[in-house]
């Protein structure tokens, strides 16, 4: 081989080098830079679709209204609780009950309107199930003032029980006393046109069928249906006409007994059934019978009648 090609072959072969050694180099550095602005990327996008403590938005959002649901059941079923406690306890005090007649109605007022704050209450106000939450406790520290046979009530005890049972209207009501005789009749007249149904002497029995026969039982394995029971009070103030009235029967785990809307899975939209009622301003009782395919359980149950989407009534009942 020649000088010449020898020089050739050695300037060939250090551009070779070089052209290795650049390669070796840019590839890997090119590499690294796409793997950063990737991990860079995608950290992008997590931290936008991730909250701090990892869970995505959509299911923290999911999280919170299971959440707000579980909430709300569970302050249903102590206010079912502790009613059933104050009833008890005024059907066995005789004395305190002749003495103080109203006491029955205005429970009966008190839970509805907590039943109602409840059962509006949405997960963008969590201070509607604080302040139930708090109206409830109240309620609990009338039992032993209702079990109490001995004496008679103190002063103390009466505004005790005056306030704890004071209902939202009532406040209201004693707020507007100041105003002027136009004023009221304003107030009237709104009230003409947002009045609803009253309820009195709801209850829930269980029956039992033995041949033709029927008896009234709360034996769990021996109903064979319920027989709600039911008034509705006069009020000359409301348009009369046929009433739809919506019952919700309420299981022992807060279920709404009912074979007619499977598919649906908001409770607070199902209902157990319907009752058309052909209302004239005067008192009207009313019973209805419910029976389904399924055993009923033993435990405690609600009633909630409801007419126009408003709450109209409310109680709970024990199957032994």
């Amino acid at each position: 081989m020649s000088e010449i090609e020898e020089n050739n072959q050695s300037n060939y072969n250090e551009d070779e080098n070089k052209k290795n050694s650049f390669g070796s180099i840019i590839f890997p550095l090119l590499f690294a830079i796409s793997f950063l602005v990737n991990c860079f990327l995608y950290y992008k996008y997590y931290k936008s679709t991730h909250g701090e403590n990892g869970l995505t938005y959509e299911q923290q959002y999911k999280d919170a209204i299971a959440k707000h649901k579980k909430e709300k059941a569970d302050l249903n079923h102590q206010l079912d609780d502790i009613k059933s406690q104050l009833e008890q306890a005024l059907q066995n005090n005789t004395n305190l009950l002749s003495d103080n007649t109203s006491l029955k109605e205005q429970l009966d007022a008190k839970t509805i309107q907590l039943a109602n704050k409840i059962r509006q209450a949405s997960i963008a106000n969590p201070k509607a199930l604080k302040e139930a939450k708090a109206e409830i406790e109240k309620l609990k520290s009338l039992q032993k003032i209702f079990e109490d046979k001995n004496n008679q009530l103190t002063q103390s005890n009466k505004e005790l029980i005056e306030k704890v049972l004071q209902t939202e209207t009532a406040v209201e009501e004693a707020k507007n006393k100041a105003k002027t005789i136009e004023e009221e009749k304003n107030a009237l007249d709104e009230k003409v046109k947002s009045s609803s149904l009253s309820v009195a002497d709801l209850k829930v029995v269980g029956i039992r069928v033995k041949g033709s026969k029927e008896e009234e039982t709360y034996k769990a394995r021996q109903i064979n249906k319920l027989k709600i029971n039911f008034s509705l009070l006069e009020n000359k103030l409301i348009e009369p006409g046929e009433k739809e009235i919506v019952v919700r029967l309420l299981g022992t785990s807060n279920e709404v007994l009912t074979e007619d809307n499977p598919t649906l899975t908001d409770s607070d939209k199902l209902s157990t059934l319907t009752k058309v009622i052909n209302y004239q301003n005067d008192l009207v009782k009313t019973t209805i019978f419910y029976s389904q395919k399924a055993k009923f359980k033993k435990g405690t149950y609600s009633i909630e009648l409801l007419q126009n989407d408003n709450l109209i009534g409310r109680a709970s009942f024990i199957l032994r």
